[in-house]
């Protein structure tokens, strides 16, 4: 992909292939033409779209993600692209051999940069609640068998949209935790893609072993990155009335957001893939570290 690029499509259309292109169709607009390796995420969004067989082959041989949405805007379903053909059975296999004690030590370390991006995002926000969440994320134990998560979580969505907010994921009505949802969404499809890409199983996770969940490896990698939209919910949530189309396009604006990270700054797409790599080579090499979000104070200062 050369753009990383979220296509959301919220009105009446008809979505074909023409000369290799993504061709869009609505009536009284001239037809829009996108290239499917430009496309990160398809986001079906109305009701009446409709779509050939093609669309869908284009856009898994392109590896990019289509989400369906529901009545309440929030994603139901999702077409998962089988890249990674060459490596599939290798990195099964890896994944399978990978010791418990050093998935353990991995998972651990994606909480303690959840935390700690966590406290960056209130610092940065001028927000009460950093120290405590930098104190925690110093405190991880393998696994997170103490549950420091869950604690910093309360401390965390406290201060961040006050003590009468509650979180709530499934079919949530609320303008915040809806638009919460979707922004996550989005971002978890990214995730399964770069896992998808990797040859990667998204099944078998490190802290999230949910058998019911055929996505626990892209819910664990999504962790240290949820702070993103967060941070982007709480900047634009009292800009619109409800969650409509342009509070949906303005959401999405956490994509352009850059990632510090291993001494530079990614885009979102890239810090993810990088984070995947990072995954994989441990796999291979049977060593090594994660690369992941850094947000120190200075660097949120600088």
């Amino acid at each position: 992909m050369s753009e990383h690029r979220v296509l959301l499509i919220e009105h009446p259309a008809y979505l074909s292939v023409d000369l290799g292109r993504l061709r869009i169709r609505r009536e009284g607009h001239d037809d829009a033409f996108v290239l499917p390796e430009d496309i990160a995420v398809l986001c079906l969004h109305h009701h009446t779209v409709t779509l050939t067989v093609h669309v869908l082959r284009a856009m898994a041989e392109a590896g990019a993600m289509v989400l369906v949405t529901d009545e309440y805007h929030q994603p139901c379903a999702m077409q998962w692209p089988y890249l990674g053909k060459t490596q599939i059975v290798q990195r099964l296999r890896q994944q399978i051999a990978l010791p418990e004690n050093q998935r353990d030590a991995l998972w651990a370390t994606i909480v303690s940069a959840k935390i700690d991006r966590q406290a960056a995002n209130l610092r940065c926000l001028g927000l009460k609640g950093g120290l405590r969440l930098e104190r925690l994320a110093k405190q991880v134990q393998p696994a997170d068998a103490s549950n420091l998560e869950g604690q910093a979580a309360r401390v965390y969505w406290k201060c961040l949209f006050g003590d009468n907010f509650t979180r709530r994921k499934q079919g949530a009505t609320d303008k915040l935790n809806a638009m919460l949802n979707f922004g996550y969404a989005v971002l978890r499809s990214l995730i399964a893609r770069e896992l998808s890409m990797a040859g990667l199983n998204p099944a078998l996770g490190l802290g999230h072993v949910n058998t019911e969940n055929p996505f626990n490896l892209a819910d664990d990698f999504i962790e240290p990155y949820r702070c993103g939209v967060e941070k982007r919910v709480f900047a634009i949530h009292a800009n619109h009335a409800e969650f409509d189309g342009a509070c949906r396009l303005d959401l999405l604006g956490f994509m352009k957001e850059e990632i510090p990270m291993n001494r530079q700054n990614y885009r979102l797409p890239s810090a993810i893939a990088e984070t995947i790599g990072s995954f994989c080579r441990i796999l291979e090499r049977g060593k090594g570290e994660l690369s992941l979000p850094s947000f120190s104070l200075h660097h949120e200062k600088a």
